[in-house]
């Protein structure tokens, strides 16, 4: 199999920072390769390299056997190199179709052809397994859905290298499988796949080689038939983390201690209906279900950003009547979203303002904003939660994903909350990072006995991590497990709509 990639000592400067120090390896033609590190390690700035983003200071990459000057993404484009980022780049106001061509329309005498491009887009998204109306704005999409339409428009531009990074963040179980189907037959046909996923399940089960990266340096490649996720783990993080990412070390909580919180028979049209759940001091407390099951928009509304439409919510048996997320916060509620840069992040404000920004009545005296108080608050949780960062001024957009969302969990505990809410904490983060946020989550509830609620779609996160998990189908409660009872099989069933809860449970829970 002959290289279609090669790397020749590639390295790449910002200031204060080397990101990539002389990296060199091989990509062979129709072959799926993953590039491993944590975030950090240099894996998105070699791939920002590859497609145009940014220069190299030194090295040249050969590209079927030709050295190739990428000097921006349109030439990578032109080259045959398409990339499918985390963070979706599509244009949220266009239509699918106008997103899958843009920039291509396909034309007949007097315009666009409409017509054919919606038939094209059609099956091309029909491939996939799942139904999205070409005509439907992109904003209308969930982001599973998005995401899909990203992977389409990459591969409707007669791609010859097609890059993925964490393709399966936001995926459910199925359509994770029909994305490695569709891979494997894109392989099949002579595509190259460079695929970059903190999944390490996931890495197994699609690649053929595995690159390491580490502190920007390469680490060598390795067959995936040949090796463990166990020695990629240990090379990633260079030491032995497997252990810390797969089980806890914290007790599971006691149905014993004081209900902090308590959701009666709440309903949201179209979302979900008749949720009722306790959550104790003390406890982490895990929801899990499949896209479209209605976590997200359940943990939106508790923290009032939505209006319920029935049901109430207790705190300390007192009934609540939150009105705005503002009104949460000063009643102990800290919401951390599923998606960080669009949801939680000022990506072009610096690390200060970006913790800073929700104490708006501490830091301020008359209309001046305070910067003394800023700083301190964003000193305080970037010591106690070990961000990394060059300075309290770095821009939030040149942090690695794991300490930006760090930032985010720093500046919800920077209000003292009784109740954090977290979905999917550990999304698109590498696993020394998952560490280290599992690490921060089991001294909270262990140390601080604080409430946590966690929505996540790694099943071995949740059986690893929580005290217990309630499962959601198509919006309602499906049932839970507790303890040694959270298993995978357990969980899974009830995710695809295994009913968990028997009568006699429900009216207990109801009392």
């Amino acid at each position: 199999m002959e290289d279609i990639l090669v790397f020749r000592g590639i390295t790449k400067n910002f200031p204060g920072v080397r990101a990539l120090d002389d990296v060199s390896f091989t990509i062979r033609q129709g072959e799926i390769h993953t590039v491993a590190g944590e975030n950090g390690a240099g894996k998105s700035t070699l791939m920002k390299i590859l497609s145009g983003w940014y220069p190299p200071n030194a090295g040249e990459i050969l590209f079927n056997g030709k050295a190739v000057t990428i000097a921006d993404p349109e030439a990578a484009l032109s080259l045959g190199i398409s990339t499918v980022y985390q963070e979706l780049m599509l244009c949220e106001n266009l239509s699918v179709v106008e997103n899958i061509y843009l920039g291509r329309e396909l034309r007949v005498r007097g315009g666009i052809d409409w017509r054919r491009m919606h038939r094209e887009a059609g099956a091309l998204l029909d491939s996939f397994g799942v139904r999205i109306p070409t005509k439907a704005l992109v904003k209308s999409l969930p982001i599973a859905q998005r995401q899909i339409v990203e992977i389409a428009k990459a591969i409707n531009m007669k791609t010859e290298v097609l890059i993925l990074d964490e393709p399966t963040s936001s995926l459910t179980v199925n359509e994770t499988r029909i994305l490695f189907d569709n891979l494997s037959k894109f392989k099949q046909q002579g595509m190259t796949i460079i695929f970059i996923s903190h999944r390490l399940e996931e890495v197994f089960e699609v690649t053929d080689r595995i690159s390491v990266l580490r502190d920007g340096r390469y680490l060598g490649t390795y067959d995936a038939a040949q090796t463990t996720p166990k020695a990629i783990v240990s090379l990633i993080a260079g030491k032995e983390l497997l252990r810390e990412i797969t089980a806890s070390d914290a007790g599971r909580a006691h149905e014993s201690a004081e209900v902090v919180l308590e959701v009666r028979g709440l309903s949201r049209r179209h979302y979900f209906k008749n949720v009722s759940f306790k959550l104790h001091q003390g406890e982490l407390l895990g929801f899990y279900g499949l896209q479209g099951a209605g976590r997200t928009e359940l943990m939106q509304t508790l923290f009032a950003m939505f209006r319920q439409d029935a049901g109430e919510v207790l705190l300390d048996g007192k009934p609540l009547g939150l009105r705005s997320p503002r009104d949460a916060i000063r009643n102990g509620f800290a919401f951390i979203p599923e998606d960080r840069r669009r949801q939680g992040l000022f990506v072009n404000l610096d690390v200060k303002d970006n913790m800073a920004v929700i104490h708006d009545r501490k830091i301020t005296l008359l209309t001046f904003v305070q910067t003394r108080k800023t700083l301190a608050i964003a000193r305080e949780y970037v010591d106690r939660l070990a961000i990394k960062v060059t300075a309290l001024v770095q821009r939030m957009k040149n942090l690695s994903g794991g300490n930006q969302q760090k930032v985010i969990i720093g500046r919800s505990l920077s209000t003292t909350p009784r109740i954090l809410i977290m979905d999917e904490p550990t999304r698109g983060i590498d696993v020394g990072a998952k560490a280290e946020i599992y690490k921060i989550l089991r001294r909270l509830k262990n140390e601080e006995k604080k409430a946590i609620i966690m929505v996540s779609s790694e099943l071995e996160e949740v059986v690893a991590e929580c005290d217990r998990v309630i499962v959601m189908f198509q919006g309602r409660i499906s049932g839970e497990a507790a303890g040694v009872d959270i298993t995978k099989e357990r969980v899974l069933h009830l995710a695809f709509g295994g009913n968990g809860v028997t009568e006699n449970s429900h009216r207990r829970d109801q009392k």
